[in-house]
């Protein structure tokens, strides 16, 4: 497998923008689509344990763990929690200094637990499980949708496509990104399935032989998505270049008619990329 890692999760730009821009983000918190997501709201039993020990030290010594928890407020919180234990002690003995210290270590467990598990990106992560690809899910195929993120990269962050001068071109690059990972998931997948058969009955000629169209199609599929992203990354390299005319342009530089030869050069490299789409379904 590649060392190569996605430069962002692949997410299905089908999916409402906030929960779109929030998944593809970061991979923090994610799970990969082969992978189940985590149960009981993301908390698991190092969680559990976590809160424990913190919980013991809030109890006994807040002082010095509120602080950590919270900043200032922590601080303020922790001295007046530790003085109020000192009273207990100095006023009706160590029984009533354990059972207060017990008590706020029951309290701060429950606090503590309640706050782990699923932050936004996570329970967006559960709720979304599978129309998005983490580095994991796509095997040697990272470099091939790498190439295709920055050739959608430099597509969205040209001043063409912020001044919308794109919009007519009917490419919408972060869909044909979506479909090049669907593809190259597939691809994946089948890839895996058809190693771990090879493996598991290994010297079986019969099936080796049996093997062979599959292991032709996947070739030929993962053949296609290369000519996908290799279509995907002219179309960016010709909006690179019309964009330096653009901005040209913008200061005094060239001429409308060298923008507009431009332009239609990036037509028709568009038109060449919607000739041929990828298509597939998204897998786990």
């Amino acid at each position: 497998m590649s060392a190569e890692k996605l430069l962002r999760p692949v997410v299905d730009p089908s999916l409402p923008p906030g929960d779109r821009d929030m998944l593809a983000e970061s991979a923090d918190g994610l799970t990969a689509a082969g992978d189940e997501p985590p149960k009981s709201g993301g908390r698991t039993s190092a969680d559990r344990w976590w809160a424990l020990g913190v919980a013991t030290a809030c109890g006994f010594a807040p002082a010095a763990t509120l602080p950590w928890l919270l900043g200032g407020i922590g601080a303020l919180l922790g001295v007046l929690a530790q003085v109020g234990t000192a009273l207990l002690w100095w006023r009706f003995g160590f029984g009533a200094f354990l059972g207060g210290g017990t008590a706020l270590q029951v309290v701060s467990w429950l606090v503590l637990y309640a706050c782990c598990g699923d932050g936004e990106r996570e329970r967006l992560g559960r709720v979304h499980h599978g129309r998005y690809f983490l580095t994991d899910d796509l095997g040697g195929a990272v470099p091939d949708v790498v190439r295709a993120q920055r050739a959608a990269e430099t597509v969205l962050g040209s001043g063409l496509h912020k001044a919308g001068l794109l919009d007519g071109d009917g490419v919408d690059v972060r869909a044909i990104e979506w479909e090049i990972a669907v593809g190259c998931r597939e691809v994946t997948v089948e890839k895996r399935a058809l190693r771990r058969l090879a493996k598991e009955n290994r010297g079986d000629d019969a099936l080796r032989l049996a093997l062979k169209p599959r292991w032709r199609e996947v070739n030929e599929a993962r053949n296609r998505m290369r000519e996908r992203v290799a279509a995907l990354n002219a179309y960016g390299s010709t909006v690179q270049a019309a964009d330096h005319v653009y901005w040209a342009l913008q200061k005094g530089a060239g001429t409308d008619e060298q923008l507009q030869e431009r332009l239609a050069e990036v037509r028709e490299a568009g038109a060449a990329l919607a000739a041929a789409p990828a298509g597939g379904e998204a897998r786990k």
